[in-house]
């Protein structure tokens, strides 16, 4: 007999006139099991499967978590006590402003008032000494490219010229205008 089984017997007896009987009856009764079946079980065990594979992950990607975070203080710790570089920045050089001249024509005669004997320093000065610079330059016939820039009481010259002997003509002009304290001559004279 199973442990889920449940057994009944009964005794009845029938009395009758003329005789006497006994019946037995037996009746047997299945009831739910009070144990687990076999499908609980498998279903516990995949549960319990899946409980440890989600612990696991956790653990793991906790472990990965902690020696990356690990690995990132020893190369910032690393970093710190290594000297660093000197950050240097540099600035642009100046450059010389870019005239535009346009192309030559008649110029108009201006008298000009004589400059102050004083030393030209400012940036005015230079100014003055630019445009006394290009109104002889443009006095000149073969002088019509040539370009000029002052900064700092220094003329730059640039441009084209016909020849070497023009190309010395116009830094000798340049060089006459007063306060003008030296000359950069980089007028290009192609080769004939």
């Amino acid at each position: 007999m199973e442990p889920n089984e449940k057994s009944e017997q009964r005794r009845v007896v029938v009395d009758s006139p003329g005789a006497r009987r006994e019946v037995i009856t037996e009746r047997t009764q299945r009831g739910p099991t009070e144990g687990l079946s076999t499908g609980k079980m498998a279903l516990i065990a995949v549960l319990v499967i899946g409980v440890i594979v989600i612990v696991l992950y956790v653990v793991s990607n906790r472990n990965a978590s902690e020696s990356a975070n690990r690995n990132a203080n020893i190369d910032v710790a690393s970093r710190a006590n290594q000297p660093q570089p000197p950050t240097v920045v540099q600035q642009p050089a100046p450059q010389a402003p870019l005239i535009i001249q346009q192309p030559a024509q008649q110029a108009p005669v201006i008298i000009q008032q004589p400059a102050p004997a004083v030393e030209n320093s400012g940036a005015r000065d230079d100014l003055v000494m630019q445009e006394a610079a290009t109104k002889i330059l443009l006095n000149e016939p073969d002088m019509g490219s040539v370009s000029i820039a002052v900064s700092g009481a220094r003329a730059a010259l640039t441009g084209t010229a016909n020849s070497e002997s023009t190309k010395q003509r116009a830094e000798r002009l340049v060089r006459s205008v007063r306060g003008v304290q030296s000359v950069d001559n980089k007028i290009y004279v192609p080769a004939a």
